[in-house]
This record gives C-alpha cells, structure tokens and sequence, in this order.
C-alpha cells in the first residue's frame, strides 16, 4: 500500500524548507475558474468586481466561492477590508471601492433574507 503523505516537501516560494513562507502558485491562482466567471455574470453590472479579477484572480476565485453563505462571504470581505495583521501592503483603491461596494451589497442580499430571528441576531452580531 502506498503512502498518501509522500516525504518529499511542498513547493514553495519560501526560503525556509520548516516553514514556506507560501505555497508556491498554481495555474487556477492565475485566471478565474468557470464558477468564478459565472459569479460574475450573475452580479449586477454595477457591482462586478473586475479590477480585482483582472489583478487578484486569486482572491476573487476564493470569494466567488464564498459567496453562497452569508456569514463566510461577510467574513471573507472583512479579512480582504480590514489589516489586522499590520504592515500589509493593501489592494490598490479602485479594488478597495469594488470590494466595499460587493459588501454592500452582500449586506442588501442579507437583510433580504430575512430569516428567523436567532438569524438576524447572528447577522447583526457578524455586521458589528
């Protein structure tokens, strides 16, 4: 029987061979899946993110992904929004209003909803 963890070390772009700094890229980090694309024909014109498509397919293939649940997809905008970490570098303005404005609208789909109240409650918890 074959051994499904093999010994030889992930790739990557990191100096350290213990700890890669970062996985190193693979093709579907550098263009837009077939869902991605879809995401985005789905998206009212006016809230399509393409600037972020077109310089971080990345990021926007894990948002596409993201996007069917609320609470991950509000998460997810968050992290992408806010630095927490410190000294990172940011997304260039056009991409920052084009998140903000995904998030607004993220926001609309989700008082839309409605739901039960122990829904409401947790989706104003995730807002503040």
């Amino acid at each position: 029987m074959s051994d499904p963890m093999p010994d030889s070390p992930l790739p990557s772009t990191g100096s350290s061979p213990l700890l890669p700094a970062r996985l190193a890229s693979r093709e579907p980090d550098d263009a837009l899946t077939a869902s991605t694309r879809l995401w985005l024909r789905r998206l009212p014109s006016g809230r399509r993110p393409l600037r972020l498509c077109e310089q971080f397919p990345r990021v926007a293939n894990r948002l596409a992904f993201c996007w069917v649940d609320p609470a991950i997809r509000e998460q997810t905008l968050e992290d992408l929004l806010e630095d927490r970490r410190g000294g990172r570098q940011g997304f260039p303005a056009s991409v920052v209003r084009e998140l903000q404005r995904l998030r607004e609208f993220g926001g609309l789909r989700l008082d839309e909803t409605g739901g039960p109240p122990w829904w409401r409650a947790m989706v104003k918890a995730v807002r503040n």
